[in-house]
């Protein structure tokens, strides 16, 4: 049932039929609802892209929101569906079923503002050092303020500092633990004008303690390396048996449909084979 505040010609709020109407960011906007029938590979995927990405962004609202509140502003579009957007144009790799998080490419700020040179990440007794070149330059101040987010894959947490140090510090630590430092860890950071009217863009400070590969997406690699190597065992008999009967005169084959099958197998097995390889370019 949709009611509208307004009166008879309001915009209504709720569900006519199969149509939700409600208001986003001070516009009205509508949707069509309806049951979802049997999933294309295309829709899988997407699924899977969505579920990647929300996962990744869960417990980071607070950095979402102070890098990307500047894009956000005088739109529809809210930090969060910037940071979604932005992670599934540019930051996911792989194909269904095993989409990933391309970490290097993520994006959760987006502004003006110079970052500092020389930036460096150091894993050291009790937690991270970070230092960088505390100089600067127009534009820039002594007081912008560091955000930094440190996610830890494999569990799914984050460690989020806002305002970790200053520009002018050239240096700050982060403590951790002795588990969170011995897990993998991907490491982001942007800068913050203290009167908060500018930020910069994200920087990949990069991986500790290597890349953490989901048991999901482990468990499907060792499926399709399962098949190759069938595929290929199968490829590599088939084809000795056709290349011999090539090397032999016509009238010396095999004949009939003993040959036809054969010939036919290996023509499939070739396709599917070099279509692998192609894949793997």
């Amino acid at each position: 049932m949709a009611i509208s505040k307004n009166g008879l010609h309001g915009w209504p709020s709720g569900k006519i039929g199969n149509i939700v109407y409600y208001e986003l960011n001070g516009q009205h906007v509508q949707r069509r609802i309806g049951k979802p029938g049997k999933q294309s590979l295309k829709q899988k995927a997407n699924h899977q892209a969505m579920a990647v990405t929300t996962r990744f962004l869960n417990h980071m609202k607070d950095f979402i929101n102070n890098g990307l509140a500047l894009e956000a502003r005088g739109t529809i579009r809210n930090q969060h569906n910037l940071a979604v957007s932005q992670i599934k144009k540019n930051a996911l790799q792989g194909a269904y079923p095993n989409i990933s998080i391309d970490y290097k490419n993520v994006q959760l700020s987006k502004g003006t503002l110079a970052n500092p040179k020389d930036l460096r990440m150091e894993k050291i007794n009790g937690g991270l050092q970070i230092s960088w070149d505390s100089s600067y330059s127009a534009g820039a101040q002594y007081d912008d303020c560091f955000q930094l987010a440190v996610c830890f894959p494999a569990t799914g947490k984050k460690k989020i500092e806002l305002n970790f140090a200053k520009r002018m510090d050239g240096m700050a630590f982060l403590a951790l633990t002795e588990e969170e430092l011995g897990r993998s860890m991907e490491v982001y950071l942007f800068l913050s004008a203290a009167n908060h009217d500018s930020v910069s863009d994200t920087v990949y400070m990069g991986n500790l303690n290597g890349t953490y590969e989901s048991p999901e997406i482990a468990a499907a690699k060792e499926k399709i390396q399962a098949v190759d190597l069938k595929l290929t065992a199968r490829y590599e008999l088939i084809s000795g048996q056709y290349r011999a009967q090539m090397d032999l005169k016509p009238e010396e084959r095999t004949r009939g449909k003993a040959f036809r099958n054969l010939e036919k197998e290996y023509l499939v097995l070739l396709d599917r084979w070099r279509s692998r390889k192609t894949k793997e370019m």
